[in-house]
């Protein structure tokens, strides 16, 4: 009987510890992860692609402050922009940039990566299990992310709106977490991007 009580009153609090909200999860200043992605068109049509997504939380940018840098490398889909090439670079430094065979154009203007602390603020919906994960779930105007319990630099899942996507789902692989080279970040040489894409 007293064993019972015992295994009733660990469950009870460990339970009861969870049921509170963690700390919001911060990104680590420098990563890189592989993942595969679900993006949907605006007709609703599912594009399922893999992408490697860098990142790098610096204050090495045109406006000499803190922002973050992200550089998406998509096969496969290209969110509607590099129509009919098989893959495309989307980097988010001071804008938003569409880099792919014979193409660089300017998608966004005054747009940075989000900064390691985008969800502060992030309402704590609960632990789920997601891939065989257990997950924190947070939710912030229309975004989702799921980030494993007692590891919050390791993302699991994004999901929300994105670019030309009304939706987009993010299954990341494993967070190689790292200083990122700078260079992934630039232009590329002789090369115009200020136009607009189309």
């Amino acid at each position: 009987m007293l064993v019972l009580i015992v295994l009733f009153a660990i469950t009870a609090s460990i339970a009861c510890e969870r049921a509170t909200p963690p700390q919001y999860p911060l990104w680590p200043t420098g990563f890189k992860t592989e993942a595969t992605i679900v993006a949907f068109d605006e007709d609703n049509q599912p594009h399922t692609h893999r992408s490697v997504f860098y990142y790098s939380y610096t204050n090495k940018t045109s406006s000499g402050r803190l922002h973050g840098q992200e550089r998406h490398d998509h096969f496969g889909y290209c969110y509607g922009w590099a129509v009919n090439q098989p893959s495309c670079t989307i980097l988010i430094t001071d804008n938003v940039y569409v880099v792919a065979n014979n193409l660089c154009c300017l998608a966004m203007p005054g747009n940075y990566g989000v900064p390691i602390g985008w969800l502060k603020g992030a309402t704590w919906l609960g632990i789920e299990q997601v891939h065989g994960k257990t997950v924190d779930h947070w939710y912030s105007h229309e975004h989702e992310y799921w980030s494993e319990v007692n590891e919050p630099y390791n993302g699991v899942r994004y999901s929300g709106p994105n670019f030309k996507t009304p939706r987009q789902f993010t299954d990341y692989d494993v967070w190689q977490v790292e200083p990122q080279n700078p260079s992934l970040f630039d232009l590329p040489k002789n090369v115009d991007c200020s136009q607009s894409c189309p």
